[in-house]
């Protein structure tokens, strides 16, 4: 059988109730032994290496996601994270662009509620989350619901629906039928085929701004005040910037030459960014802003964080 690490982070799956609330409460023992029949999927070992609720999740925790694959990759088959919902897409993003010629899985799940309330999606999660490690998949993804989704690709789209994540611009590379997996391709995000390398550090100093109309541009300004490496552009459609009397190139021209590296996105969820079809995103491009292309903003955030700490 293979060998599967299941590493805990917290998160809604983990929680348990409080005067508060839910909080994460159960570690990543507790909840494999509230699932019935992963011993005949893998070999489990568990490790908690944080105890969060995904809202309190940054770089430094994904630094340490990744430490912890560097240090156990030769030792087991595959791994599992579990992990909170609301920023589980960062999470897998990040890791997908630390790990470098991944051949083996690494799955992060949740769930939408805890692994104690009636009804919860906790248990399927985890199972097929481990299913999914003991297979033939190379690489980053999140096992959520019925779909295996490339870590680059995911997006959390639902706060209840338990398949609360969508594979964006992608087909999902598996789905589960009739509890087992048809899959579509066995390779997620960080596959290839050199060797193994994880990158263990990465930018904090970058941040997403959302232009929404009437926003000044001089919020650019703020954001090179502050030292700030990167910056992800959340803008209009296919990714331009506003050039009328609300004019954001001066400002984008000043943080370029500043030295700060600018990714433009969209708020579109489908079909990317293209910089060459208006003349705001061409102008853009000009300046030496750069095309976030089909990675969504988790995605195109944590690689900026990748690229700057390099």
């Amino acid at each position: 059988m293979k060998k599967i690490l299941i590493i805990g982070t917290g998160g809604t799956i983990a929680s348990i109730p409080s005067e508060d609330g839910f909080v994460p409460g159960l570690d990543a023992n507790a909840l494999i032994s509230m699932v019935p029949g992963l011993s005949e999927l893998a070999d489990l070992e568990c490790l908690q290496i944080m105890d969060l609720d995904s809202s309190n999740i940054g770089p430094e925790h994904w630094e340490l996601m990744a430490e912890t694959i560097q240090n156990n990759y030769a030792k087991y088959d595959g791994f599992v994270f579990t992990h909170g919902t609301d920023t589980m897409a960062y999470s897998a993003a990040a890791i997908s662009q630390m790990v470098n010629n991944c051949q083996k899985p690494i799955v992060f799940t949740g769930a939408q509620l805890t692994m104690g309330e009636e009804g919860t999606d906790a248990k399927a999660n985890i199972y097929f989350s481990v299913m999914t490690a003991a297979s033939d998949l190379k690489g980053v993804v999140i096992a959520f619901g019925d779909r295996v989704i490339n870590g680059l690709m995911a997006k959390k789209m639902c706060t209840e629906n338990f398949n609360g994540f969508w594979s964006i611009n992608a087909l999902p590379l598996a789905e589960i039928k009739d509890n087992k997996l048809v899959w579509h391709s066995t390779i997620g995000a960080g596959y290839g085929e050199g060797e193994f390398s994880v990158q263990t550090k990465l930018e904090k100093m970058v941040a997403v701004i959302k232009i929404t109309p009437g926003l000044s541009s001089d919020v650019l300004d703020y954001y090179v005040a502050k030292g700030y490496k990167g910056l992800v552009l959340e803008s209009y459609g296919a990714g331009g910037v506003p050039n009328a009397d609300n004019n954001w190139l001066p400002a984008l021209e000043r943080t370029l030459k500043a030295g700060i590296m600018v990714y433009c996105a969209t708020q579109c969820v489908y079909d990317g960014v293209h910089l060459d079809r208006y003349p705001i995103g061409i102008l853009a491009e000009r300046l030496g802003a750069k095309s976030a292309g089909y990675h969504n903003v988790e995605a195109i955030l944590t690689k900026l964080m990748v690229e700057l700490a390099k």
